[in-house]
This record gives C-alpha cells, sequence and structure tokens, in this order.
C-alpha cells in the first residue's frame, strides 16, 4: 500500500517536469503510456487525443492529492473570521475612506474566539488580514493605515499576533485571507492620493522584503529577512510589490500557515490592476511550502456559493484547459465539473478540492441588526459540506466590543454538541465487513480499522462490488459515513446504494453518486437491523473504502414553527409536539429563563423572532429564527416610479416576497421609486430584499436614499451606498442611518449586479424608532 511520503519538493519536481514536457507538446503524465492498466498514478495528468475511453477513465482514477491537500482535507471543520472597521459602521465592504480610529474595540478577546472555534471542533481558523477597505489588521512596515494608528491599546495593538498567539494555544492551525481588492490604495481615493493600486507604475526589478525606506525609490534594495528565511526578486510594479511585502510579513512573522486565502475582488472596474498571482503563489510556496492556496488558487477551490452547500456529486478531480503552473483558477459553479463527460482531450486532471464557505450570520461582518443561523441550519450546514466531500469554512463575527456575541456563540454550540455527541460511538464497530471481490492485500475489515491509511480494495479490473456489513445484534441509526481511500487511490466510486436488512429482505435505504473524503448519508427515518449492504454500482477504476460508519443522529428538541406576519403585524408561534417554548424579540438567542410564548407576539415595527421549545428535562432546544424587516406597509402607495414596464413598482411595498418590481431591460441607471406612507414617521433605516426567485437581473448593488415630509423637499439620508456581496450573497440588506422625521422616502439604484439594465426588488421597506406620528 502506498504511503504518504511524497515530499513538496518532489511535487513541485512534477510541476516542473511538466511545464517542460508541456513545452515540448506532450505531458509527463502520458509517458507514452496509452494502454489500460500501464497508467501511474500522479499529481497531474494530461488526457490526450489518442487516448481511448479506457485511458482517460483511467487516469482520472489515479490522480492524488498533495501532502498539503491532505492534510486540508482531513480538517473537515474551519472557521473563517471577519473583523474590522466594517464591524464598527455595519457594513460589508468598506470605502477606503475610514480613518483607523475607527478601529477601537473595548473587549477584544482572541482567546474567547479560538476558544469557542476549538470546543466547536474546529481545526484551523482563516483570519481577515486586511480586507477590501484596506486596513491592515497588523502593523505593517509598509502603509501608516494600519492598527499602529488606531487608539487601539495605543497603537500597539496587532490581531494578526493576538490571534496567532491564541491558535497555537488552542490547537488550531492558522490560515490567512489578504485581499487582493484595496480601497485605500486605490489611486483614486482621495484619502491616499498616492495610493498604489492602479498607478500605471512600471514593472522594476523588487527585493522582497524591501526596505521600506526605498520602496518607491529603489526596491531593488531589500530589507534584513527575519532569521530563518532569505530574501526573492520579483518583477512587478508598485502594487504587487506592496501586496508581496504584506504577504512576506504574513508568512514569516506569525509562525506556520496553513492556508492562505484570496479571491478576485476588485474594487473599482474602471482603475486597472492586475494581481501578478503567479508571483504570489511563488512566494507563498517558498515562505510556507506546506500551505495551501485557496479558492484563487491551485490547491482548494470555491464551492461556487456562499450558502455553505456543496453538490450532491463532488468531484475533487477538476479538468482544467491549461497546465496548472499556467492556469488562471476562475471559479467555477457549474453542478457538473469532473463527470465523465467533462474529460476531454486536452484536459489536465489534477486534485481540486471544495472549500464550502458561509457565515454563521446574514452577511460577514457584524452588525447589530444582522440575523443569527440557528443550530438546526448549522447542522445541516456541516452536513451539506463535509458531508459532500467538502471542507466546511463557516465565518464568525465579532461584535465591535472584539467579542464574538452569545447569540453566535449559542447555536454554534448546539451544533457542535449535536455533531460531537453523533459520532461519539461508530455502531458499525465489532461487526464483521465481507464484500464479493476484494484486493488480497486490501480485505474489507480495513474499513473498520479506524485508519484513513488503510482501505479495502475491490479485486483487480472489478469496478462494481457488494459489501456486507453483519452486526453482532440489531442496532438502529439514521447516519451512514462513507470514506474513499482518495489519498492512496484516488476518488473512483460514481454511484452506489445502501440496502438494510428487515430479517426476510433488502430494502433500499438510500442511494447516491460520489464519496470522496467523506460521505455523510441521513437516512429520512431510522433503520434498525443487524445487516447493511453497500452496493458500488459504478465506478472509475477498482472502487476502495477506508471508513464505513453508522451512527444515530442527536437530536435538541425540534425548532417551533413561526408564522408570517400578519396584515396587523401578528406573528405567532407553535410547535407539533406541546412543549414549552420561549422566545425574543431583540435579537438574542432564547435561553430557559427567556419569556414563556402564550399569545401572538404583535411586531408591526418589524423585527426578529427567535424561539426556542424546552424539552421535558426544560433543556433549550434549537431555535428557530425569522426576520420580518421594515414596517407593515399599511396605506402607503407608490407616488412616483421612473419604469415599472416588466411589474409594478407597487409589488416592492405589498408584504409578499414573492412579487418583485423590476423596470424595464437595457435602460440607463438610477431608476427609482418614491413612497407615501400616508403618515409621518420617525425613521432611522432602510430594508431591501433582492428578488428571491434565483435571478440576479436588476438586483442593486448601489443606491440611495432620501427622506421627505412633504414630498416636495428632500433630504439626502445615504448618497451612494452599497449592498455588500450582492452578487453571491442576494440576501435581505438592511442600512441606518440618522433618526429623520419623514412621510415620503425615494429609493434609487444606481448600480445593479450585472449587465441587464435594470432594476428590481422583492420588498423596500423603512426601519421606525417608534409607532406613527410618534417621536416628532
Amino acid at each position: 500500500m502506498k504511503t504518504l511520503t511524497t515530499t513538496l519538493r518532489a511535487t513541485l519536481s512534477t510541476g516542473l517536469a511538466m511545464i517542460l514536457a508541456s513545452a515540448r507538446g506532450q505531458s509527463p503524465a502520458d509517458n507514452n503510456q496509452s494502454a489500460p492498466g500501464s497508467i501511474g498514478y500522479s499529481t497531474v495528468q494530461f488526457i490526450s487525443s489518442n487516448d481511448s475511453g479506457a485511458v482517460v477513465v483511467e487516469k482520472a482514477a489515479k490522480v492524488l492529492p498533495r501532502p498539503n491537500q491532505t492534510e486540508w482535507m482531513r480538517l473537515e471543520v474551519t472557521f473563517f473570521l471577519h473583523y474590522g472597521p466594517n464591524a464598527f459602521r455595519g457594513v460589508e465592504w468598506g470605502s477606503g475612506r475610514e480613518e483607523p480610529s475607527v478601529f477601537n474595540p473595548t473587549g477584544f478577546d482572541a482567546d474567547q474566539w479560538l476558544s469557542a472555534m476549538k470546543n466547536a471542533g474546529g481545526k484551523m481558523l482563516v483570519l481577515v488580514c486586511k480586507h477590501h477597505d484596506g486596513l491592515c489588521l497588523w502593523p505593517t512596515r509598509y502603509t501608516a493605515h494600519s492598527v499602529a494608528s488606531s487608539p487601539w491599546l495605543g497603537g500597539k495593538g496587532d490581531e494578526v499576533g493576538a490571534v496567532a498567539s491564541a491558535a497555537r494555544k488552542y490547537g488550531l492551525k492558522l490560515g490567512v485571507y489578504l485581499s487582493p481588492a484595496d480601497l485605500y490604495q486605490l489611486r483614486t481615493n482621495p484619502r491616499n492620493p498616492s495610493g498604489y493600486y492602479g498607478d500605471g507604475s512600471s514593472n522594476v526589478l523588487s527585493v522582497i522584503p524591501t526596505d521600506p525606506a526605498s520602496f518607491k525609490t529603489d526596491p531593488s534594495k531589500g530589507r534584513t529577512p527575519p532569521q530563518g528565511f532569505t530574501s526573492y526578486t520579483y518583477t512587478v510594479d508598485d502594487y504587487n510589490r506592496y501586496f508581496l511585502n504584506q504577504l512576506y510579513e504574513l508568512l514569516t512573522d506569525y509562525g506556520p500557515i496553513a492556508e492562505v486565502w484570496f479571491d478576485g475582488a476588485n474594487p473599482d472596474r474602471s482603475v486597472r490592476e492586475t494581481y501578478d498571482y503567479r508571483a504570489w503563489y511563488d512566494l507563498i510556496r517558498k515562505l510556507q511550502p506546506g500551505a495551501v492556496i485557496a479558492v484563487k488558487g491551485p490547491d482548494v477551490r470555491w464551492v461556487g456559493n456562499e450558502n455553505g452547500v456543496g453538490r450532491i456529486t463532488e468531484w475533487s478531480v477538476i479538468p482544467a484547459p491549461e497546465p496548472p503552473e499556467i492556469y488562471a483558477w476562475p471559479d467555477q459553479g457549474a453542478q457538473d465539473l469532473a463527470s465523465r463527460a467533462k474529460l476531454k482531450p486536452g484536459s489536465y486532471l489534477s486534485w481540486y478540492p471544495a472549500e464550502v464557505n458561509t457565515p454563521i450570520l446574514y452577511g460577514w461582518f457584524w452588525a447589530a441588526n444582522k440575523r443569527v443561523k440557528s443550530a438546526s441550519q448549522l447542522i445541516d450546514l456541516y452536513y451539506n459540506s463535509v458531508g459532500r466531500n467538502g471542507n466546511m469554512l463557516l465565518n464568525l463575527s465579532p461584535d465591535s466590543r472584539g467579542l464574538i456575541p452569545d447569540n453566535q456563540l449559542a447555536p454554534l454550540g448546539q451544533m457542535a454538541e449535536v455533531v460531537r455527541d453523533t459520532i461519539a460511538a461508530n455502531l458499525a464497530a465489532g461487526g464483521k465487513l465481507t464484500a464479493d471481490n476484494s484486493n488480497p492485500a486490501n480485505p474489507p475489515s480495513l474499513a473498520l480499522d479506524g485508519n484513513l491509511d488503510t482501505w479495502w480494495e475491490a479485486a483487480p479490473g472489478q469496478t462494481n462490488a457488494t459489501l456486507t456489513l453483519t452486526l453482532p445484534g440489531a442496532v438502529t441509526f439514521d447516519v451512514i459515513s462513507l470514506q474513499e481511500a482518495v489519498d492512496h487511490r484516488s476518488q473512483r466510486i460514481e454511484s452506489f446504494t445502501i440496502d438494510t436488512w428487515d430479517g426476510s429482505a433488502w430494502a433500499t435505504a438510500d442511494s447516491q453518486t460520489t464519496v470522496g473524503h467523506k460521505r455523510l448519508l441521513r437516512l429520512r427515518s431510522p433503520a434498525t437491523t443487524s445487516q447493511v449492504r453497500i452496493r458500488i454500482t459504478g465506478s472509475r477504476l477498482e472502487p476502495t473504502l477506508c471508513e464505513l460508519g453508522l451512527f444515530k443522529q442527536a437530536v435538541l428538541a425540534p425548532p417551533p414553527l413561526i408564522s408570517e406576519r400578519t396584515a396587523n403585524g401578528s406573528v405567532t408561534v407553535s410547535n407539533l409536539n406541546g412543549l414549552k417554548m420561549v422566545y425574543t424579540t431583540d435579537g438574542s438567542f432564547p435561553k430557559t429563563n427567556s419569556p414563556v410564548y402564550t399569545t401572538a407576539l404583535s411586531l408591526p415595527l418589524g423585527g426578529t423572532v427567535q424561539a426556542a421549545c424546552l424539552s421535558a428535562q426544560g433543556r433549550i432546544g434549537a431555535a428557530a429564527s425569522k426576520s420580518f424587516p421594515g414596517i407593515i406597509p399599511t396605506g402607503w402607495k407608490v407616488v412616483a416610479a421612473d419604469s415599472q414596464d416588466v411589474s409594478p413598482a407597487s409589488n416592492a411595498i405589498d408584504g409578499d416576497n414573492n412579487t418583485i418590481w423590476q423596470t424595464s431591460t437595457n435602460t440607463p441607471l438610477p431608476r427609482s421609486l418614491t413612497v407615501d406612507m400616508g403618515v409621518e414617521r420617525r425613521i432611522a433605516g432602510l430594508t431591501y430584499l433582492p428578488r428571491q426567485d434565483g435571478s440576479r437581473d436588476g438586483v442593486v448593488d448601489t443606491y440611495r436614499f432620501e427622506t421627505s415630509l412633504d414630498g416636495k423637499t428632500w433630504t439626502m439620508a445615504i448618497d451612494s451606498g452599497r449592498f455588500g456581496n450582492m452578487r453571491n450573497n442576494p440576501t435581505l440588506q438592511e442600512a441606518t442611518f440618522a433618526p429623520v422625521a419623514a412621510r415620503y422616502f425615494r429609493f434609487a439604484a444606481l448600480r445593479e449586479v450585472g449587465s441587464t439594465g435594470c432594476a428590481s426588488a422583492a420588498e423596500i421597506s423603512v426601519i421606525a424608532t417608534g409607532p406613527a406620528g410618534t417621536d416628532r
């Protein structure tokens, strides 16, 4: 059996060999091998035009992960953490014009962050070290726009250093996210007119790390590297030199780094700046060769959504049209990435596993009015990420104090408790596993030994197999775990079925497609049996299993049902089991001493209801949460709309999330609507719910919001406001402003996420500070 002895040096040598071979018009993975059975294992395989179908499939079944990818996959549960100026301003994207003084947490506690992640089963934290606003959350040598210029800890604070120390203390690996976008360094930023981003500078020889004093005047002059590291040279422009120096600091000053996370964010489409990813990747490989480069990089790909859901069929062997060394690694959102139909001549096959990211909030940065995902939702996310051949990357968001609030910690803790209790006992242990055909060197018993580096394998030439698990007695389970020996034999299984024995016949419990590193199946109802059968009905080569598990899902008291809001603002809470229910309406997580629900709740001005059942033992159950944004639009009417040719503007204020206002396409923005609320109110914000039909047409990215008492004289509440990340996460948005008395409001769409030239909305409303006619 193959063992994990491949070194990174050997891997890099393989990559170099591939570049040289590619220049000769061939791939080293071919090695003149064209007959089935003659293909060797490799981290890269090339499909040539003369490969038979059998050879193509064999090549796909003999692509192995690199050692750093193996280590990453085995983490399974990891965390993201977004914290910075946005958490103090209630926005998702900063402007780059914020003063560093905005960042001033009073209760910052990295230990609290890391201990919460540790307790939740996390193995790594990817820390946002600089978001798109450009404020560096460590005291960098290359700009004053960092925490060193903030009042936090008298300018002596270092968020990255504090997190690195806490990660070591709690035994978590550390990853870093450094945004390629930088609105502070943007050359059009009036706060920083000498910014490097898009400054039109030439590519010049630059020593990394560069001497800060000669960063612009003589970039060939370096500073002394930290002990154990050396200098490198790249020919780059000003911004890429700035970015490489930031990377160098993060990768040399804070200990081992396990993941470097990039995206392709662009802060201003009108400004041209080319990211030199190849130089960035090269520096990472030299400074932290064990780190995976994720999302916009060659080691780990983005799953394609920010909902925390992997594909039902999730392959890790992915074809690319170019060699890995020159491929641009674009986002890949298609449902079918690597079926047999995608394995075409000219493709380079490499191991490219999925990272499944999502925030615990409905947004990445904390704001007081953001909703939190419930424990039930988080449990589903676990099964839909880790359970679908991916790694879970769950974002936590500290508040302006510098602490993760209780309403995030509570559902996180409940999710962790359920997962931990579920996998505590493998009910397959003690059973006997047999197979209708096996390779003598890899008997079925190896799939029950708890070791991911041993495995059962079908007999040579066999692509189907039936394994039968016979237990000492009947057990009751509803979760099945399967794992292929991907680190040694790649990913091969294309279809399988799980059967249970009912005493007289076999009954099908589930049928699925891929397995990969891990597949978790939740049965619709528990099965009680002494025999389980796994029928592998399709495989790219001899199938393997390195682990098999049966588990009984731990449960919390199920969440209550929260109704929709009625026309008069009434909301009811119920459950089917007659359990006592507790609730909150202030955004906090319900506790055992929260108010007990007895009658309908009145929310005419909006709010968020969270409710949970209490078990017979008084234990808090899974919480349900539902937000009711904005005021009930009773008596409201649209008094002006630029365009409502496709669907009427009145749909944006009808209280129905399923109807939309959409303007005509291919007409210049802005497009606006004006609403008369009928009475004067004191308002302090707006809500925008994008269309919920799956289309992105007209989903608003940038907007303007004005208020008026008489419909004639207007006051600007928000000019050129921006909703955060609407292309990837089109969920309910809220924006606040200083309280103002108003009877009318006007919402103008300035820019949409697409290019259809229209504006759309499911619902637009306002956030009131009191009932009609009050607080004037």
